[in-house]
């Protein structure tokens, strides 16, 4: 029976966090007591507490939740792509499903949570560093023009992360993920050399279609 019990534990506080990051997405989280998140991931207090010893510590938890996983997704296109084409095509696909899986909101609560700007700040410095190999890749290949690969993967998750914000959403006509769309093309855009960047465009575009059905 003990080691039962241990077993169930690990999948009960699994359910939490993975509750509370998609309730987090959708409505924020720096309003909500202990109390209402108990009743709103139909929980105790004592399992919330278990995850973390207090109510900005679950925050922590749940946001390095979800920013972990993000992470992992977003990279894995950038390092296991075969080409840089199919690296921008994945970037762009999981980037843009990400956005539209958060509301502003959600940025908002995170930027203003100090645990959480750290953790967007680590985001975009271990993304960068992927974004960095991918274009140095391309200007070996001759496809991407010659500029820094540090300064144009900065630039990118700066913009990337501006678009998401909530003070942006809600002065622009657009939806953030197709903000965050448009970021990376004109990104790539910039980057491929001469004319051939509008065919390769088009090419991720129609890979982003096919990919969605």
């Amino acid at each position: 029976m003990g080691k039962a019990k241990s077993k169930s534990v690990p999948v009960r506080l699994q359910r939490v966090l993975d509750e509370a990051e998609v309730l987090f997405a959708q409505e924020g989280f720096l309003h909500f007591s202990t109390d209402e998140l108990a009743r709103r991931l139909r929980c105790s207090k004592r399992t919330i507490y278990a995850v973390a010893p207090g109510r900005e510590k679950f925050f922590e938890a749940v946001i390095l939740h979800r920013v972990g996983k993000a992470e992992d997704a977003t990279i894995a296109p950038l390092r296991d792509a075969p080409t840089v084409q199919a690296a921008v095509q994945g970037c762009i696909n999981v980037s843009v499903e990400q956005a539209q899986e958060s509301t502003p909101l959600f940025m908002r609560d995170v930027m203003l949570f100090p645990a959480g700007r750290r953790a967007v700040d680590k985001w975009r410095a271990d993304i960068a560093d992927e974004l960095e190999h991918v274009i140095e890749r391309g200007i070996a290949e001759g496809l991407f023009r010659k500029i820094d690969p540090r300064v144009a993967a900065e630039a990118l998750l700066t913009s990337v992360v501006r678009v998401c914000e909530s003070d942006f959403s809600s002065k622009s006509h657009t939806t953030t993920a197709e903000a965050v769309r448009q970021v990376y093309e004109i990104f790539w855009a910039g980057l491929f050399r001469g004319r051939r960047y509008a065919k390769r465009v088009h090419r991720i575009r129609e890979g982003r279609q096919v990919a969605a059905v």
